[in-house]
């Protein structure tokens, strides 16, 4: 997320008062106006600035006005004395050595003014200056020297904050002519998400995600690096810039100025805006939870879903907001964690709480579509990395070495060689590539035409050899065959001769009788 300037907003006063219906009842309409300016003063009452006959008086005034008759002039609300400020435009405040000029009221509500002004002594000196916020706080806030101390602490700890998301805090300092403490900011340009809400109404889950993922990256900023937990998120304290930036406005400036008697140490003041506040706020801490903030957002998210505050003026333990249309089951039951009256049960963090969000939605159909795509791809990935493991495996260190040099060798004739040789070494580079590919494959066709010959030869001798085999086997049979034939026929002349002899041997025959 990119830096940007922009101007910081406060809460404005009230709206006046509505008249009563032509017949002197009173609408609908009119009594939730009138309790939303009755939420506010208690608020006002709450934070320290309204005592309790101030509070009183405010309370009737409005009463007063909201069920007067009609043509009835309602008495005007009462003013606290010694409290307004009075500043001007081009009004210079400041000590002697850091002046500053008032350009442009910004914005004014119950812990002070906001106004644009001009660094005077950056001005002199470089003969031009940015704008600058000053948040310049009532009398009230700093009246005590506990309170004054209270906020000197806090403005210490937010110039502390160095993130794109926070809005910078520069220093803090008194005007010696009215007494008054102010805080020195950043100066932005934008609206704040009060106001982008109330243009825009409803937004869907993915553009609530995409508001509060900057704020969860600054709040947990601040407390991993500082230990810090805003108390007052509220969409009036989350600005967007016109840039686009997203800035959290108000890290803990003037939350804490109370009762002056109270303990610096183990007090933990009521901080917080009525409807954002957690119902452990007030109580005694020693530190602060990020839980806190973690319930203001949950109960933003369901404002910006539903475009309406989830919970009334009082929440009761068994009052449950009806479900927000943009959520399934799983991530409704994060979002009551969120904002749930147990501290215990909140996640540890905002970041925690849009995470779980994010996983609660499960996968969208693209998703599931995308995953079975990359699950295919990486099988057909792995079984061609299967066949090619061996020839890989043999060839994988020269290669390496090879491509390793043509970088090297690319990237000097890059440094040395002008912009109109760049395409010719390209073109030498990819012809000798191309000659090395054909080289290549000339030798493994002669490796494989070789091959063939061998087998071809082999063959060739492999017939040869049982050729001969065979005609040997022929001759030795032929031999044989010629051998017992002479023996047969020696063996007949044997016989003949044995005849022979034995008839030489016989006596003649008498002669036969006439």
């Amino acid at each position: 997320m990119r830096s940007a300037r922009a101007i910081p907003k406060i809460n404005s006063a009230p709206p006046a008062a509505p008249p009563c219906s032509l017949d002197g009842s009173v609408s609908p309409q009119m009594m939730q106006k009138a309790r939303d300016k009755l939420r506010e003063l208690r608020a006002l009452h709450d934070d320290g600035l309204l005592s309790e006959q101030e509070f009183e008086r405010r309370k009737n005034a409005i009463l007063d006005a909201e069920y007067a008759p009609p043509g009835a002039t309602p008495a005007p609300l009462p003013v606290r004395q010694g409290t307004e400020l009075g500043f001007m435009t081009g009004q210079e405040i400041g000590p002697q050595n850091r002046r500053y000029r008032l350009e442009r009221l910004i914005g004014t509500g119950g812990m002070g003014q906001v106004w644009q002004a001009t660094d005077l002594a950056t001005h002199a000196e470089l003969g031009s200056s940015e704008m600058v916020a000053l948040k310049i706080l009532p009398p009230q806030l700093t009246q005590s020297a506990t309170h004054a101390k209270l906020l000197i602490e806090e403005a210490t700890q937010a110039r502390k904050l160095a993130h794109e998301n926070i809005v910078r805090v520069y220093e803090w300092a008194q005007d010696p002519a009215t007494a008054s403490y102010f805080i020195i900011m950043e100066c932005l340009d934008g609206e704040d998400l009060e106001h982008y809400l109330g243009r825009e109404g409803a937004l869907p889950l993915s553009t609530v995600q995409e508001l509060l993922q900057p704020v969860a990256e600054a709040l947990s900023y601040a407390w991993e690096k500082h230990k810090l937990v805003h108390r007052d998120i509220k969409p009036g304290n989350v600005f967007l810039t016109a840039k686009g930036d997203i800035k959290l406005l108000d890290y803990g400036i003037a939350s804490r100025v109370r009762n002056a008697g109270s303990s610096l140490a183990l007090e933990t003041p009521n901080a917080g805006t009525h409807g954002y506040r957690a119902p452990e706020s007030g109580t005694h801490q020693r530190q602060p939870s990020p839980r806190l903030d973690v319930y203001a957002v949950a109960v933003m998210i369901y404002q910006m879903l539903e475009g309406r505050m989830p919970f009334d003026d009082a929440r009761s333990a068994s009052h449950l907001p009806s479900a927000p249309q943009a959520l399934n089951a799983a991530q409704w039951q994060v979002l009551q964690n969120g904002f749930s009256l147990t501290a215990e049960l909140r996640p540890q963090s905002v970041q925690a709480l849009l995470e779980g969000l994010e996983r609660a939605a499960g996968p969208s159909p693209e998703e599931l579509a995308e995953q079975a795509r990359q699950q295919q791809a990486r099988a057909a990935q792995q079984q061609k990395e299967a066949a090619l493991a061996a020839e890989q495996a043999r060839e994988a260190a020269l290669k390496e070495a090879r491509v390793r040099q043509e970088e090297l060798d690319q990237r000097r004739k890059a440094e040395i060689q002008a912009a109109a040789l760049e395409k010719q070494r390209q073109d030498k580079l990819r012809r000798e590539q191309e000659a090395q590919r054909h080289f290549e494959a000339e030798e493994a066709r002669k490796l494989r035409k070789e091959a063939l010959r061998g087998q071809l030869r082999a063959r060739r001798e492999a017939d040869a050899a049982t050729a001969l085999q065979e005609h040997q086997e022929l001759q030795r049979k032929a031999i044989v065959a010629k051998a017992e034939a002479a023996y047969r026929a020696e063996q007949e002349r044997a016989r003949r001769e044995e005849a022979s002899r034995a008839a030489a041997q016989q006596p003649p025959a008498p002669p036969a009788a006439a």
